[in-house]
């Protein structure tokens, strides 16, 4: 399988924007296949966006690039960063992307003004660096005519992840809400792995208690509902309707897990 450039941006489908960024992804890697991860990030949130990105780049062959452009601090000082990890590499802002993606400890490099692979990249302007700086980056580093470390210095504090983590104590498991999707699931980042073990699992929200199923169908019509997704994590759906809808419940809803009696 060919290694890929995917795309994760909160451009929605309004305008050229994805568009040119593919534009110039093609001018400087024509060979790349260019795979669009999802571009209805909610606007200017880089904790959904690192969690999906987080959640798939696995599924896509070794030596891909995932590239985030959720990107509210765009012409600012705010530094571009790359990093390589498990055979991929990931460019995103400063902003709290990365580190929900790799682990701890990972180097992380930041642009260099001055990189020499510049030269001939388009001028950048102050609202469009997905277009200006990102895409040639990202093909670049695709090309492997650059790796992290030739971009710039490593950052040693960068802007820590936007979501915390989900934690467990004991036998209750805290986490939020951190994307929807089209049918108004509520997608958490409660990890399968932190509620095994746990009797009888209840999950708590919106002081609601919901039971855990295995699939959608196992639940009666019209019935609220928990499950592990094929993400992995716990997921809060209503069946044959919206949940988010039914709840009036979003992005950073606190969610718990505890053991059932």
């Amino acid at each position: 399988m060919t290694a890929a450039i995917t795309l994760t941006t909160d451009f929605g489908a309004a305008g050229p924007f994805v568009a040119m960024m593919k534009a110039v992804l093609q001018r400087y890697a024509p060979q790349a296949p260019l795979i669009d991860l999802t571009h209805q990030v909610a606007p200017c949130d880089p904790g959904e966006a690192g969690f999906w990105i987080a959640r798939s780049w696995a599924w896509f062959p070794a030596g891909s690039v995932h590239v985030a452009v959720v990107d509210p601090g765009v012409g600012t000082a705010r530094a571009i960063l790359a990093a390589a990890h498990g055979g991929h590499l990931f460019l995103a802002p400063d902003n709290g992307i990365l580190p929900m993606i790799v682990p701890a400890g990972t180097p992380l490099h930041a642009l260099a003004a001055d990189w020499p692979g510049r030269r001939d990249w388009p001028q950048a302007s102050r609202s469009f660096h997905g277009r200006d700086i990102f895409a040639p980056l990202a093909a670049a580093l695709w090309s492997a005519s650059a790796r992290p470390a030739d971009i710039g210095l490593e950052v040693r504090h960068p802007v820590p992840a936007t979501v915390p983590a989900a934690r467990r104590q004991g036998d209750a498991v805290t986490g939020r809400v951190v994307a929807l999707d089209n049918w108004g699931n509520l997608i958490t980042n409660i990890d399968a792995g932190l509620i095994a073990g746990l009797p009888s699992p209840r999950i708590s929200l919106d002081h609601r208690d919901v039971r855990l199923f295995d699939t959608y169908g196992d639940a009666p019509p019209g019935a609220l509902l928990a499950l592990v997704n094929s993400l992995g994590v716990v997921e809060i759906a209503w069946r044959e309707g919206n949940a988010a809808a039914l709840l009036g419940m979003g992005r950073g809803a606190t969610v718990t897990v505890r053991a059932g009696t």
